[in-house]
């Protein structure tokens, strides 16, 4: 048995796409209120124009280790560790000594509470590490030793 013709048909006239309704006779007549085809709506020759953006602020990078100022390291903080940040500091080179012998102490102390004591000193710290308090102190005090390092200040 073989399929009955269909109702509509597609024709090209004038470099478009047409749908023939063959019971009406004609081209079918968009419904009203149908969102509008992308192919209906009329083309304009122009240029597209530029979105409105704002520009980037261009500014001078901060030099960084012995071009800093003579032997000073430049380093900007974050808002997430610093209250008073982002700001650009310079660290000397007793301040760079200082951070040396910070980052070495907590190594130290991840690697025995890893190692020793295990996870469930980890679980605790994750704890204190979500408490909004631990962290605002946690916050305050690296903005006071950030801002003893600071070399343009001292």
């Amino acid at each position: 048995m073989d399929m009955p013709p269909t109702r509509y048909r597609v024709v090209e006239q004038g470099r478009r796409l047409v749908v023939i309704d063959t019971l009406a006779g004609g081209p079918v007549r968009p419904v009203p209120g149908a969102p509008e085809m992308p192919g209906e709506r009329r083309r304009r020759m122009e240029a597209p124009r530029p979105r409105d953006r704002v520009a980037p602020r261009l500014r001078k990078p901060e030099p960084r280790g012995p071009h800093a100022n003579g032997d000073g390291l430049g380093f900007t903080t974050a808002r997430w560790f610093d209250d008073e940040g982002p700001r650009t500091i310079r660290i000397d080179q007793e301040g760079q000594g200082q951070i040396a012998i910070v980052a070495a102490i907590l190594l130290v102390v991840a690697i025995v509470c890893i190692a020793i004591i295990g996870w469930p000193v980890m679980f605790v710290l994750g704890f204190l590490a979500l408490n909004p308090k631990t962290r605002g102190g946690l916050r305050t005090a690296a903005t006071t030793w950030l801002t003893a390092l600071n070399a343009d200040e001292g």
